[in-house]
């Protein structure tokens, strides 16, 4: 069985439905904190197990850079066990490709496949970048850069974008998940500077020829902007969609109270 799934929270994007065809033993799964988004198939729900940082945890707050990563991060333990091979794709995106046209052309040789980085190819570099435009808790990527330096993590191993993920599931990728999201747990909110160490400690084999393409121009998924970015490409589109299901939340909370999540109102 082929599962292709994603995560959104809290209506930071807007669901779309995948632009190839329905075929056997293939299944579709969204991981979200949103009980009133409305059906778009072949999409089936689930929810998604909530992950709290440290400093965030005395006031009871999800965090939701941790928890969206979580499924990308560890599908061996969230996704149904009879998965084969799973597909993540951030919820921006939209399969462009059968997905068992993907797993047979991207794990041929290989257990995991993603696209490149579009522009570096160097954790230390993305750091600097990350610290610059101050993306992330700039302490926790000072700090994590400073251990894989210490490590003797070399320079310009590569980098992945991540928007993409192809996987074959056995015993090798769990090892290479759990490293992972160990790492990434340890470190900044940014999982591709946590990967190509976790990468390369166990050794698992990735496909090359997705790394030639950049993720924006791939022939597998289809780039959308985030539902912030509200006047940008099909976005207006899902304006009253988005208006209907934030109408639904306040009436909620009106009649039961605050509930356990929230709606990003663009």
């Amino acid at each position: 069985m082929i599962y292709v799934y994603t995560s959104i929270l809290g209506g930071f994007d807007s669901l779309r439905p995948p632009l190839c065809a329905p075929e056997p033993g293939v299944r579709y799964i969204c991981f979200t904190d949103v009980p009133v988004l409305p059906r778009v198939d072949p999409w089936e729900f689930r929810p998604v197990h909530q992950v709290f940082d440290a400093e965030e945890f005395c006031d009871g707050k999800m965090s939701p850079a941790r928890t969206s990563r979580l499924p990308k991060i560890l599908p061996h333990l969230v996704l149904p066990e009879d998965c084969d091979y799973s597909i993540w794709h951030d919820g921006n995106f939209q399969l462009k490709m059968s997905p068992r046209e993907i797993v047979s052309k991207l794990l041929r040789t290989a257990d995991w496949s993603a696209h490149r980085h579009p522009a570096r190819d160097c954790i230390y570099d993305e750091a600097e970048i990350l610290l610059r435009e101050k993306i992330g808790t700039a302490s926790l990527v000072e700090a994590q850069i400073a251990r894989y330096r210490a490590a003797g993590h070399p320079e310009h191993y590569g980098l992945w974008a991540n928007g993409l993920i192809v996987r074959r599931h056995n015993v090798a990728t769990a090892a290479l998940n759990e490293r992972w999201w160990q790492l990434f747990s340890e470190g900044c909110e940014r999982d591709q500077v946590s990967f190509p160490v976790a990468q390369r400690e166990t050794g698992v084999a990735m496909d090359t020829t997705i790394r030639l393409h950049g993720i924006y121009e791939s022939e597998y998924v289809q780039f959308n902007w985030h539902a912030a970015f509200r006047e940008r490409g099909d976005n207006p589109v899902h304006w009253p969609e988005r208006a209907r299901i934030a109408a639904r939340v306040k009436r909620l909370e009106e009649i039961a109270g605050p509930g356990g999540y929230n709606w990003m109102a663009y």
